[in-house]
């Protein structure tokens, strides 16, 4: 029998965009796709940064992680979710969790619903800790 061209729910994931903050199903395999409410562009994949890299702005609605020999220098990083084991100086915009690794360095502002910060790690900058978006009228409570 020929393959369903209907994708099966493991196929998708849901994403929240940086720019209207409206929750929207995408593939699991795409690494772009265009915002059906606010009509940006959106990178969906993940970022992973193992060496030094200048950049005006990193924006993706996938994670970003910064390795141990990893070391960013942007004006903002706008992401779902931020990893640092090395070093990251930059604004950031999160719409997860941002985990700061043990001996990590990360310089700059920082805005998630969470952050969670390793022994020896070194932060500098203003750190607003929020409640995650409220997607709809139907979230879980118990998150």
């Amino acid at each position: 029998m020929a393959h369903s061209p209907v994708p099966s729910s493991e196929d998708r994931r849901t994403i929240v965009c940086l720019y209207c903050d409206k929750a929207q199903e995408v593939s699991r395999r795409a690494m772009q796709i265009t915002c059906k409410y606010c009509y940006k562009s959106l990178r969906v994949e993940d970022v992973l940064i193992k060496a030094y890299e200048a950049r005006r702005v990193i924006d993706t609605c996938g994670m970003v992680v910064v390795e141990k020999r990893g070391h960013v220098v942007a004006d903002r990083i706008r992401c779902s979710g931020l990893i640092v084991r090395g070093k990251v100086k930059a604004h950031v915009d999160s719409k997860g969790a941002v985990l700061v690794g043990p001996e990590a360095d990360l310089i700059g502002d920082v805005t998630a619903p969470s952050l969670a910060v390793g022994a020896g790690a070194v932060l500098n900058g203003f750190y607003r800790i929020n409640s995650p978006v409220e997607t709809s009228s139907t979230t879980n409570p118990s998150i």
